[in-house]
């Protein structure tokens, strides 16, 4: 059996998602110890016993330990089914970081997938739903991943409500994607978000990020306001190129003024457009798995080398051996499968 110190470098929850992600395509059990263990609140929160109970299903695996506060889970995978299923995490805790467990196994299935995913599409410390559907999803499509999301409710911190659809189609096996360069730039696509808010909040967002990315033809930022249970407002922009995407997002908090916010993101995907990177920060560690199982060589440039990205290729190559090389040049990181 696998063994994996839940604790190691970031020490947060993605390590365990992609051990049980990992555990279950390559059908081979594992246990993760010492889980979040430098965390205030040490153990399974609610949002990774979801993520864990649903890569299960996905696979009809045996667990143990799966409860909140736990420190230590035990995943024995069975084989990978297709069908429909549905998760409520409980909480206004993240869907996005359970669709990031489940797509991989997912996309190794025999036959399609559909989830229904409740709970948080917009909160603090994980990608929000737009991202994976405007970035996360597009660059995974270039190893032939095949998945198509829809935001039905929104759901923000502390209430949750949130509802979102995935279905993912089969994909045998994943291809390398050679990212070295982005191709040419094709324009900016983004949206800005807000429920239970005026509908000037979007308007205020929404007209700051566009004003920010003036030097840049073709922006187009969709206004979404909504109703729902929970209260909140965000944006997400992604620069698209002919080889990549890159994105940035910005969430709503209380006094911080809508104007604000979509200028905020717009300096920040700014400068990503000018760092030379072919992946944002976000995006590298969230790659690694797709670069580590595919069948060809795959490479991207990072403007850094994050905590989040060491930890998930310390993940794999403890399954897989050694996979990946990182070479600094020229202010930025080049990460290469070998």
């Amino acid at each position: 059996m696998m063994e994996i110190d839940g604790s190691h470098g970031e020490g947060g929850g993605q390590v365990l998602r992609t051990a049980v992600s990992l555990s279950a395509v390559l059908r081979e059990p594992v246990r993760v110890t010492g889980i979040r263990s430098g965390r205030p609140n040490p153990g399974l929160a609610a949002q990774h016993v979801a993520g864990i109970g649903a890569v299960a299903e996905l696979c009809d695996a045996e667990v143990d330990g799966l409860a909140v506060g736990s420190k230590e889970v035990v995943f024995r995978p069975g084989a990978l089914v297709g069908g429909d299923f549905e998760f409520d995490i409980g909480t206004a805790g993240s869907t996005s970081l359970v669709l990031q467990a489940c797509m991989v196994p997912a996309a190794m299935s025999k036959s399609p997938v559909r989830l229904t995913l409740r709970g948080g599409t917009d909160t603090k410390w994980s990608p929000p739903m737009d991202f994976m559907r405007l970035v996360h999803i597009p660059l995974a499509q270039r190893t032939g991943m095949s998945c198509e999301v829809e935001v039905v409710h929104r759901g923000f911190y502390p209430e949750g409500g949130g509802e979102v659809t995935a279905h993912i189609d089969p994909c045998p096996s994943f291809k390398g994607v050679d990212l070295l360069e982005k191709g040419g730039f094709s324009g900016i696509v983004g949206v800005a978000y807000a429920q239970n808010l005026p509908d000037h909040v979007v308007s205020r967002m929404r007209h700051a990020a566009m004003k920010g990315l003036v030097d840049h033809p073709g922006v187009k930022v969709e206004p979404d306001l909504r109703s729902g249970r929970s209260t909140g407002a965000g944006i997400v922009l992604a620069a698209r190129y002919g080889n990549t995407v890159l994105g940035q997002s910005a969430l709503g908090e209380r006094g911080v003024r809508a104007e604000a916010l979509g200028e905020a993101c717009a300096v920040d995907l700014a400068e990503t457009m000018r760092s030379g990177a072919t992946v944002d920060e976000h995006m590298l560690d969230q790659l690694v798995p797709y670069m580590a199982l595919a069948s060809g060589g795959s490479a991207v440039v990072a403007g850094e080398m994050t905590g989040h990205a060491e930890t998930n290729i310390w993940v794999v190559e403890r399954f897989l051996g050694e996979k990946f090389r990182v070479v600094k040049r020229d202010g930025l990181v080049e990460v290469r499968t070998i």
